[in-house]
């Protein structure tokens, strides 16, 4: 009599060691994790989720760094391919709009791709570090094109990155502290009713006024876009300058140097010494 009779019920099957792969154990991560959490992914409860013994994932991923290491580079390849193209027909202005605003929905859609992409950065692979930096060489090419110095263009993108990397962090921790604002509640609560609940606004007159149009966590939609075009009019006036430096630069070439003062006669310097 089989074990599945034996208990009375059917019995799930486990598969067969080397009747699994490599890329459907890095697909079954990623649906773990979205269940629960990068930190929380072990092997165990992999294996369980693909119904193979453990050691049919560590044939293929000795630890779990391994396994994550190869997350990450699933994860790049398809940040890549997600990424919109940026291209010479486009104004820097419109380019940075584009790019950091997909980047911040593609990380805020997928808490998995945050943790690989944003937390494991110093674990990319060889492959992976150089396709991100090849976005960095594409929007950076694209500011120097259009006028930045290529110190000036890089840092350029770093502040617009950090902005939009950190926005997308905020977003999440106040989601998982359940701090987060959202507008579209399903309990048809708005925006300002929500936040009145949060504390006693008494003595808080101009915050108690702002309630009802603005979010407090400052991570919408409308905030992000404010904050990105308060940078992109910062970097406008950066151009400006840097392109009167040169102007001013050429002026002050052109102006005649100053006559030297004449020598003094050692006689007349002698007498007003003693005068004095």
């Amino acid at each position: 009599m089989s074990s599945a009779s034996e208990s009375g019920g059917a019995r799930r099957t486990r598969r067969q060691r080397g009747s699994i792969s490599a890329e459907e154990i890095v697909k079954g991560a990623f649906e773990v994790t979205r269940g629960i959490s990068l930190d929380k992914l072990s092997m165990p409860n992999l294996a369980e989720h693909l119904d193979v013994g453990v050691t049919s994932i560590y044939w293929y991923f000795r630890k779990k760094e391994e396994l994550l290491n190869a997350m990450t580079d699933v994860a790049v390849d398809s940040y890549v391919r997600a990424m919109p193209q940026v291209t010479p027909d486009k104004t820097w202005q419109q380019a940075l709009r584009e790019h950091y605003a997909a980047q911040r929905q593609i990380f805020g859609s997928d808490d998995t791709w945050s943790d690989l992409l944003l937390i494991r950065t110093s674990t990319y692979g060889r492959d992976a570090t150089r396709r991100v930096l090849e976005l960095v060489e594409k929007v950076v090419g694209l500011l120097v094109e259009q006028g930045f110095t290529p110190g000036n263009a890089i840092r350029v993108n770093n502040t617009i990155s950090v902005y939009t990397r950190g926005m997308v962090i905020r977003d999440r921790i106040l989601r998982l502290s359940d701090g987060a604002q959202k507008s579209d509640a399903s309990d048809g609560r708005t925006l300002g009713d929500r936040q009145r609940q949060v504390t006693d606004w008494s003595t808080m007159p101009i915050l108690a006024s702002l309630l009802d149009k603005y979010s407090l966590s400052g991570t919408r939609d409308d905030d992000f876009a404010f904050g990105v075009d308060r940078l992109i009019s910062g970097f406008e006036r950066l151009l400006e300058e840097q392109d009167a430096k040169p102007a001013k630069a050429a002026k002050t070439a052109k102006r005649p140097a100053a006559k030297p003062a004449p020598a003094r006669r050692p006689g007349r310097t002698r007498k007003a010494a003693v005068g004095g």
